[in-house]
């Protein structure tokens, strides 16, 4: 591995720290999510972003991901149709998802 991959890593597992520290208490059908359930959907937050982040013909800045219980959401715009579908694909390849939820728009 090169700095360059290394160095993203190390940021990307710090987001998924700040995820799980900023992670909601309650799931919005109010039931309480365990610090097991929590770290999970980190890991599998900061996974999605860097297999998206290494993925050509993704904008990955551009895209916002969020994990509850296994359940990926993909919020943000993307410039083409083929991006938003190529975004959903890497996400729902990466290990522990269970569904992807695509809220992701096409410019103009």
């Amino acid at each position: 591995m090169n700095r360059r991959t290394i160095g993203l890593a190390a940021v990307l597992a710090l987001i998924g720290m700040i995820s799980w520290g900023c992670a909601r208490s309650e799931t919005q059908a109010g039931e309480t999510r365990t610090a097991t359930d929590s770290i999970r959907d980190a890991s599998i937050t900061a996974a999605v972003k860097l297999s998206l982040a290494f993925e050509r013909g993704v904008r990955a800045a551009d895209i916002n991901v969020d994990t509850d219980r296994g359940t990926v959401t993909l919020e943000g715009e993307v410039r083409t149709q083929a991006e938003r579908q190529l975004a959903v694909k890497v996400a729902e390849d990466v290990a522990g998802v269970k569904e992807v939820v695509n809220h992701i728009h096409v410019q103009g």
